[in-house]
């Protein structure tokens, strides 16, 4: 998964929204505006015949398709999510191409394979991509619509785009649910998950949700960061924090759009990293520091 501000100088209406996402012919698009406005594109197909992911090292190959879907939320910030379902071949042989694409967003491996070591692979492992490349492809769903020319390619502001790992598994009967979180030297997250019975529309929502708050501290931390706040001239540093107030803080809103028997994994991630923690003490720093520059502003006008 990928996120990152939608390369226009200002924020897409709904209507202007679901043309933007309108990408598969017939297909529509989803959106809503409450509680948050939010746009959906259909998703598109690639095809891949690859190694799938695995901890131990196995080479198992698998053949079929992966989906991808592009979401615009508060006309502004885009993601791009590349997935596929692993599941056993039917047969112990490739197939003709209309075989995997009657099954779209499915790869069927040949051969043995062990799921819990594949999911360990990919999303706990710091090379787990290798070999089956969602992330690529996520970025290439990406990087075509950043290259729509209803856009006007003006970022409102440049920041690094959020990267997400993640795989999810059902438990066999009787077996743990499971949560692991980590972050990579470069950035990137990788979270597995665990837990019986959820479809998969449901789960996108919920990590989309995830990357998106999570990306949307870490433009914070970056912005507050450059900005220097308590140093240097007021004007250089209101000049650099507006940006924060402009396009960002008024995405915040976790659980917006997360099914209610999945809103304690979105808890679970917050108490591990601190996400709401962290953003109420980096937005209330950032308002203190306005309003003192104001008193200051204010203070200095009035002594003339």
């Amino acid at each position: 998964m990928r996120t990152g501000f939608l390369r226009h100088s200002t924020s897409f209406s709904p209507a202007a929204s679901s043309i933007l996402l309108d990408l598969v012919p017939g297909e529509q698009v989803r959106h809503a505006s409450r509680p948050r406005a939010y746009a959906i594109s259909p998703e598109s197909l690639t095809g891949v015949d690859c190694s799938m992911p695995s901890l131990s090292g196995r080479q198992v190959r698998g053949v079929g398709t992966v989906a991808s879907r592009v979401t615009l939320t508060g006309g502004r910030i885009l993601q791009a999510c590349s997935y596929t379902t692993i599941v056993r071949a039917e047969r112990d042989f490739r197939q003709p191409w209309s075989h995997y694409l009657g099954r779209p967003g499915a790869v069927e491996f040949l051969g043995k394979m062990n799921v819990d070591d594949a999911a360990s692979g990919f999303a706990e492992d710091d090379d787990g991509f290798q070999g089956i490349e969602l992330g690529a492809i996520a970025e290439h769903a990406m990087n075509n619509l950043q290259n729509s020319s209803m856009l006007d390619g003006k970022l409102p502001v440049k920041v690094p785009r959020g990267s997400w790992r993640w795989a999810f598994q059902c438990p066999e009967p009787g077996g743990r649910y499971l949560f692991r979180f980590k972050i990579l030297k470069d950035g990137t997250r990788l979270m597995r998950l665990s837990a019986p019975g959820h479809d998969i529309a449901d789960l996108m929502d919920l990590v989309e949700d995830m990357a998106l708050h999570d990306w949307l501290l870490s433009t914070v931390e970056g912005i507050v960061e450059r900005a220097e706040l308590g140093s240097g001239p007021t004007e250089k540093m209101l000049i650099r924090v507006r940006p924060v107030i402009d396009h960002v803080l008024h995405h915040w809103m976790p659980g917006a759009r997360v099914k209610q028997d999945l809103l304690p994994l979105w808890d679970s991630l917050d108490r591990v990293q601190g996400l709401t923690r962290q953003w109420d003490i980096l937005v209330n720093r950032v308002r203190d520091q306005l309003a003192m520059s104001t008193i200051t502003m204010l203070s200095a006008t009035a002594a003339k």
